[in-house]
């Protein structure tokens, strides 16, 4: 009876502690599991608080003035448009600086009828500088040898007049024209287009960074600015 019990013992021991032991493993990956979902929550929560915060940084840099460049130099005389957003003038190319328009050959698209974006683009900088003098204060030149200007004519700033008649897009300067344009669907706006930045990377022309933009702020507020309304447009679609 002894050795019997001591065997049932032996036998409903090991049972009780495959029990034992199975409710603490139980219990300890459910512990586990627990603590890892906070720490993913609270991963994701950060990561978008340092968006918001990146988001509102780059919000008010991108509306401090910019500095004004160091003037190299003036011209003045009767100009003609090479494009939308490029003059010649006194015989010399110059880009009219902060200000980006569809290139020649860019179409765009309005409902379902395409549009030569990049031709009345330049129709509508011939306007802007026929029949009268255009002068030009030079900032230095870009990197393909074109001196860069803000240039008026007839007394209007010719890269602003651009941006609000929505044939060009800020690209270092008037950035609240843009907002301007984009409110009133002038232009560009009335319809779908890629930005000229985007089709000229796209269409092997050759790349050009934002005038008054070397600084990361700039390239940073495009980007959230571009996926703010990727997914509002989203959001908005689905609903």
């Amino acid at each position: 009876m002894r050795t019997g019990r001591g065997r049932f013992g032996a036998v409903g021991g090991p049972r009780r502690n495959r029990g034992r032991r199975f409710d603490l493993g139980r219990s300890a990956s459910g512990r586990a599991g627990r603590s890892r979902d906070p720490q993913g929550r609270g991963s994701l929560i950060g990561g978008w608080l340092f968006l918001l915060v990146l988001s509102i940084g780059a919000y008010f840099a991108s509306r401090l003035p910019p500095p004004e460049k160091p003037v190299t130099g003036e011209l003045h005389g009767a100009a003609a448009a090479s494009d939308g957003d490029s003059l010649r003038l006194a015989g010399r190319r110059v880009r009219i600086e902060g200000i980006d328009a569809p290139e020649i050959g860019q179409s765009c698209r309005r409902g379902k009828d395409d549009w030569d974006c990049g031709a009345e683009a330049r129709r509508q900088l011939a306007s802007l500088v026929d029949a009268t003098t255009t002068r030009c204060r030079l900032h230095g030149r870009d990197r393909y040898g074109r001196d860069l200007g803000i240039c008026e004519s007839g007394g209007r700033d010719i890269g602003r007049a651009m941006v609000l008649s929505g044939h060009a897009v800020s690209y270092g300067l008037y950035r609240a024209e843009e907002e301007a344009a984009r409110e009133r669907r002038a232009g560009l706006w009335s319809g779908d287009f890629v930005r000229p930045q985007e089709w000229r990377r796209t269409n092997g022309r050759p790349a050009e960074t934002p005038h008054r933009a070397d600084d990361w702020l700039e390239l940073i507020a495009r980007w959230i600015e571009n996926e703010v309304r990727t997914v509002a447009e989203r959001i908005i679609g689905d609903g």
